[in-house]
């Protein structure tokens, strides 16, 4: 139950983002960084946080698309950035939800 609630929740929230074409440019990576930067700030409010893995996952795939030259890759890169995202704002938030 709680698997499906979670893939439910990734797929609401990525969907409209993965729809839409986007530009992935440097307003892009920066409006990225932002959104992990926010969900750091969320978690570091959490103690005992679960969500470290997403966490570096979403700072990982930045600084690869960051790296990047070739747009066909950098296209690939900002969907698997978005999902990692919305992961990590799924963590951030299913943690502050905790008692």
């Amino acid at each position: 139950m709680k698997l499906k609630s979670l893939v439910l929740a990734i797929l609401l929230l990525a969907a409209p983002a993965l729809a839409q074409p986007t530009v992935v440019d440097r307003n892009y990576e920066a409006e990225k960084a932002a959104e992990i930067s926010t969900a750091k700030l969320q978690l570091a409010t959490q103690p005992g946080s679960t969500a470290v893995q997403e966490l570096n996952e979403a700072e990982n795939t930045l600084r690869h698309l960051k790296e990047t030259k070739a747009t066909d890759q950098r296209r690939k890169l900002a969907a698997e950035l978005e999902m990692a995202i919305s992961r990590l704002k799924i963590a951030a938030g299913a943690g502050a939800m905790r008692p």
